[in-house]
């Protein structure tokens, strides 16, 4: 029984002490500039793709990148923006463009 006891307030100590360490990780703040240069990047690169797609649907990668173009929007507007803007660059690539800039 006191086995038990000790190793529930092992499981409860790691757990606390994990909890506090990713609150004061310094890592994990917001860094607005940066999400906000992300999120400009999303824009730019929904823009960009926008305009393409219509002269560009014959081409044989077409259907993938709209698959890519739907997840990086997904991804963009629920806050993953950097995975949003992969996603968004290789559609754009998919296209045979080059991402903007």
């Amino acid at each position: 029984m006191k086995i038990r006891t000790v190793l529930m307030a092992i499981a409860a100590t790691s757990a606390l002490s994990t909890a506090a360490f990713a609150a004061a990780n310094p890592h994990e703040e917001n860094h607005p500039s940066s999400r906000e240069q992300v999120s400009d990047r999303c824009s730019a690169l929904e823009s960009q793709y926008d305009s393409i797609i219509g002269s560009s649907l014959s081409s044989p990668k077409a259907e993938k990148a709209e698959g890519l173009h739907a997840q990086g929007v997904d991804a963009c507007n629920s806050n993953n923006s950097d995975i949003g803007a992969r996603k968004l660059e290789q559609a754009v690539r998919d296209l045979g463009v080059k991402p903007a800039a």
